[in-house]
């Protein structure tokens, strides 16, 4: 660890990043291979490139997750809070570690996730965003 850090900063720093992989843990993000997100990357720069938005979940596809409409909205409403906490805490993060200015660019994938609805896509970039954040911690 950094010796920039007081003790009682880095405290504080494992519990928030313990708090944040208990949330992760949920989705069983921790389970992605790098190589994976790697390729996930390559293939979102070459649709990119060619025009053609990020794929992810959107809205409506939450609906093929439902057996009805109650349902639908509850995953949707689930998501949405879940996704818009986690953002909130990897904004405040990026924002205190001031080092961790590489990560900037994947905390706001996560951001434009979520504003356009699309809040597992979210979840997943704010994991990533996380990741970097905590790497660039150490």
């Amino acid at each position: 660890m950094s010796s920039t850090y007081s003790q009682m900063e880095l405290n504080e720093m494992a519990a928030e990043f313990a708090e944040m992989d208990a949330e992760f843990a949920e989705f069983g993000l921790e389970e992605m291979d790098s190589e994976l997100s790697e390729a996930f990357a390559e293939l979102d720069a070459e649709l990119d490139a060619a025009g053609i938005s990020e794929l992810g979940f959107d809205t409506a596809s939450i609906g093929e997750l439902a057996d009805n409409e109650f349902d639908q909205q509850f995953i949707g409403k689930y998501l949405y809070n879940k996704a818009r906490k986690l953002i909130a805490t990897i904004v405040r993060l990026v924002r205190r570690y001031g080092k961790c200015s590489k990560c900037v660019p994947k905390v706001l994938k996560a951001v434009r996730y979520f504003k356009a609805k699309k809040y597992a896509s979210a979840i997943r970039a704010a994991y990533d965003a996380y990741r970097c954040i905590k790497a660039c911690t150490k």
